[in-house]
């Protein structure tokens, strides 16, 4: 992400990597090499990763926090080489299921395993901010329907995915609900490969 002040550098372990990524053994050592030179303590801070995220245009700060979560897996306040190439393999290359359970997290703010209504409201709000106001924003018009606030957006979803009507949409709600939701499918190919 960004040159780091250390001295200290830590060498990148590829065979050390939780998860099998869905990058070839040339693509993975590649990610390595450019992550060891711009990350010599063999992490990304998170004044790194925000540093980055606003370098890409995401300068919202609860989107940068909320992405930085979801990146930093073990919560241990910076992602390691492990974490990046996880969370890249998924945005990029991921299967349907591996992005639902990507985007169920970044609506989980709390990490309480379910959305709740807040969440997906504060989640959704940051977008709007992002995008900006207008009839080309995603968020005023999903399968066609018009919204005039994320509130409604939410209420809508929250008809269609809490369906056992508790207050709070669980991981298995958010994938049925998601995948008869055409935009939101669309939505996570935006990032295929």
């Amino acid at each position: 992400m960004g040159q780091s002040n250390s001295t200290s550098s830590k060498k990148v372990e590829i065979g050390a990597l939780d998860h099998t990524p869905h990058f070839d053994d040339s693509e993975l050592q590649s990610l390595a090499k450019q992550y060891q030179k711009e990350n010599p303590s063999g992490t990304i801070a998170k004044e790194e990763f925000i540093e980055a995220m606003e370098q890409m245009g995401v300068v919202d700060t609860f989107l940068q926090n909320t992405l930085f979560n979801v990146f930093d897996a073990n919560a241990d306040g910076e992602i390691s080489f492990s974490e990046f190439v996880q969370a890249l393999s998924i945005m990029t290359r991921g299967t349907p299921n591996e992005k639902l359970r990507f985007a169920f997290k970044m609506y989980d703010i709390d990490h309480s395993g379910y959305v709740s209504r807040d969440d997906m409201l504060q989640v959704l709000e940051a977008f709007a901010r992002m995008v900006g106001p207008g009839d080309e924003n995603p968020l005023t018009s999903v399968g066609g329907k018009k919204y005039d606030s994320p509130q409604e957006l939410v209420d809508d979803l929250f008809g269609q995915m809490d369906t056992n009507e508790d207050g709070k949409i669980s991981f298995e709600e958010y994938q049925v609900g998601a995948m008869k939701n055409t935009d939101i499918m669309k939505g996570l190919k935006l990032y295929s490969a």
